[in-house]
Parts: structure tokens; sequence; C-alpha cells
């Protein structure tokens, strides 16, 4: 396989706090991070991610763990969406951090930080975790709400404009975003569209509960992206 190599990635200055940090933790702490974050039961929901890491005893003094572990997915997640290994990119964030200077950091401890990077942004949960995000993210749009107007439109005929008859018009109002950008179209429904939606909802809906029941039966955890 082919892969690509990353010369420089952007790391906001809080991040790179956050990285620098894992220096500070003790070897108890590490080793209780490392083994809390292969034990994980791997979700895109962050909140309950972080839930799960904050039941374990070891982590109680792990400051900023939220801001650790959305690094981690972050490096994990660049190196697949760009084709490049995991090597490449904490080479291109440790480069990075040495060249903004904002974080004071040794020669041996740039080279602890870059095998602590390394070793823990390849655990499979945090990857298994990136790959679902980005997965879930390469489409052209992605759907946020919709909302259905219903109304009566009656017809006027005659000098009078009096009402001799009346339409039933739905508009769909579907609210998405494209390259981080907010947009809603607008389609108008008749009853017969109202019908084929419907079904062809309910079988997208039968279809999901079959995956999933699938997915059960052979072990295969499924990562929902959190509604928003």
């Amino acid at each position: 396989m082919t892969t690509t190599r990353i010369q420089s990635v952007d790391v906001p200055t809080e991040e790179q706090g956050v990285l620098a940090n894992l220096l500070r933790l003790s070897d108890p702490a590490l080793t209780g991070l490392e083994l809390a974050l292969s034990n994980v039961r791997p979700t895109l929901h962050r909140d309950e991610l972080i839930s799960q890491l904050r039941d374990d005893a070891t982590l109680a003094d792990v400051q900023d763990l939220e801001g650790i572990v959305g690094s981690l997915i972050n490096i994990a997640g660049t190196g697949y969406s760009a084709g490049a290994s995991t090597d490449d990119v904490v080479d291109a964030v440790i480069t990075t951090i040495q060249v903004d200077n904002v974080v004071e950091l040794t020669e041996p401890e740039i080279g602890s930080l870059r095998k602590l990077l390394v070793r823990l942004a390849r655990l499979k949960s945090i990857e298994l975790i990136a790959k679902a995000i980005e997965l879930s993210r390469a489409n052209d749009r992605s759907f946020h709400s919709v909302r259905i107007v219903t109304d009566l439109r009656p017809i006027c005929s005659g000098e009078a404009a009096r009402v001799t008859g009346a339409v039933i018009v739905h508009q769909l109002a579907l609210r998405a975003s494209r390259n981080g950008r907010r947009e809603t179209t607008y389609f108008t429904l008749d009853s017969a569209d109202l019908a084929e939606f419907n079904e062809v909802l309910t079988r997208a809906i039968k279809k999901d509960k079959a995956l999933r029941e699938f997915a059960n039966a052979s072990n295969t955890p499924v990562l929902t992206p959190p509604s928003e």
C-alpha cells in the first residue's frame, strides 16, 4: 500500500500544551491511560467515551483527559484521511511544536513525546474511532435536521374570487452542511410523494435493524455519530 508523507500539520497552541502534558504524567498514570484506552468501548459520543475513562481510578490524576484523547484521535484520523502513517503524522506534529516554540521541550523530551504519541495513537480503539469519524464525514453533505410544513392552498375562481377548490401542499425543509457551511434546501411534496418517502424510510429502518443484528451477532461494534 502506498502512503503519503505529510510535511506539516496545524496544531493549535492549546493542543500543543495538552500533548506536552503527557510528559508530566507519572509512569503508573501513563500505564493506566494506555490500558484504559485499550479496553474502552469505542464510541463516537465524546462525553460517553470520556465518562468510561473517568470511571478508571488510575486516571483520577490525569489532567485534561478529554484534550489528550481528542488529540490522539486527531492524529490517527489525519493519518487515515491523508493515507499517511502514524509515525509521519506524529513527526509533523513534533515539527510544528518545535517550530512554533510555544512549548519548550528538550531533545530528550521531544524523543519521549514522539514515542508516546505513536504508541497511544496506534491503539486499536483510537484508530477505530478515528476511522469511524472520517468515514462518517466522507460525504458531500451532512444531514442536520428536517421539517415538513403542510398547508391547504385555496383555489379561487371568478371575479368574486370564490373558493372553488383547494390543494394540500407539503414543503420539506432539509437542513445540511457542506464544507462547514449550513444550507437549507426546500422541496414541494404531494400526498404520493409522502407515501413514497414513508415506504423508503420504513425500508431503511428495517435494513438498519437487520445490519445491527448482524453486527451484534459477529461481535462487530457499530459506532453511531452523535445527533447534533
